[in-house]
């Protein structure tokens, strides 16, 4: 019983850390979606609670967990479904580094055994999660007070009414790295449970990359044009 309620417990700080972290990556506010984040935790959790212990399926519980996070973004805090899938690409594929690379370190260090990884309710695995989490938090909060990460996705709540063209060179880059980032999110569970970390971390780290370097790019065309604006208002002055 106890195990249970800390994995729910563990299982709410998580999904706020996901959260956290990817709207941090791409210095969307967090503050002013706190309680809804906070709520949308809680639910995450109880549902993953119940796909991995009640169910015993937990290699969908990474997918479904990504399409409702999704859905929260896009209902929840109003940004746009493919903007909200890229942005969740990017940040979960970095967490998946952060978690692998924690079992790494741990397990050289002699600290969690590889089976961990099939475990949903042991010590190990709480001390993992507990590593995990404080680290992206702390990541989390060094983006915020350094004001560092990407710009170019606007604040949300986003606007509606205009018609996106989804064929624009920015929404296709958007969509390739949410694509790539959805497969290896689909496949996460599987690799896990088959005991093979090391392929979920080469993968993660490709497909956070390929998210960084559109990333850098968007960044860079909006600078550009910024100063192509300005320069254009200064010689009409």
């Amino acid at each position: 019983m106890l195990n249970n309620v800390l994995y729910i417990l563990l299982g709410i700080l998580d999904a706020i850390a996901v959260m956290v972290f990817s709207l941090k990556i791409y210095m969307l506010p967090v503050a002013s979606y706190k309680k809804r984040i906070i709520g949308f935790g809680i639910f995450i959790a109880v549902i993953s609670f119940f796909m991995r212990v009640v169910f015993d399926i937990p290699k969908w519980d990474l997918p479904l967990q990504y399409i409702l996070f999704i859905l929260f973004f896009r209902y929840g805090m109003a940004i746009k479904t493919h903007l909200a899938a890229f942005i969740l690409g990017a940040g979960i594929s970095a967490y998946a580094i952060l978690q692998v690379g924690v079992y790494y370190l741990y397990n050289l260090l002699g600290i969690l055994q590889t089976g961990v990884l099939q475990q949903n309710t042991t010590y190990q695995v709480f001390v993992l999660q507990i590593t995990y989490i404080l680290i992206s938090f702390a990541i989390s909060f060094a983006l915020r007070i350094y004001y560092v990460g990407f710009s170019f996705i606007v604040t949300p709540p986003h606007d509606f009414l205009w018609r996106e063209n989804y064929l624009s060179e920015e929404n296709r880059r958007v969509s390739i790295s949410a694509l790539l980032s959805s497969v290896t999110i689909c496949i996460a569970g599987v690799l896990l449970y088959q005991l093979s970390p090391f392929i979920l971390l080469l993968m993660s780290i490709f497909t956070f990359g390929l998210s960084y370097f559109f990333s850098r790019k968007e960044d860079r065309e909006d600078a550009r044009k910024a100063i192509e604006a300005y320069r254009s208002r200064n010689k009409k002055s």
